[in-house]
């Protein structure tokens, strides 16, 4: 007599739908010349910048795509450094943007 043993699946998920669900939430554009960092969170579709630990500014994007605040801070302080998951960041944001649009 043989037994069937059968083991329930538990879904994984992959390493493109963590990316994709961290995206969507937040993710750090990068740290400009002066030391302050700039942190994009999409749910309010909003740049926060940071020094140290202290709010220095939140910025509304109004649907405006978040290469133009890039662009902004490359032009008024440069950048020292740009976060990990920015350039897919700026990549995303820029389709769901155009995608709204449509």
């Amino acid at each position: 007599m043989s037994t069937t043993n059968t083991a329930t699946q538990e879904r994984t998920v992959s390493l493109a739908e963590q990316l994709t669900n961290a995206l969507a939430r937040s993710f750090t554009l990068g740290i400009d010349t002066e030391g302050f960092t700039h942190h994009y969170f999409r749910p309010a579709d909003a740049v926060v910048v940071f020094a140290g630990r202290t709010l220095d500014h939140y910025q509304p994007l109004d649907g405006r795509p978040l290469r133009e605040w890039k662009a902004f801070v490359s032009q008024k302080r440069g950048w020292a450094s740009m976060g990990q998951l920015a350039p897919i960041g700026l990549q995303v944001d820029t389709e769901w943007k155009e995608a709204c649009r449509a």
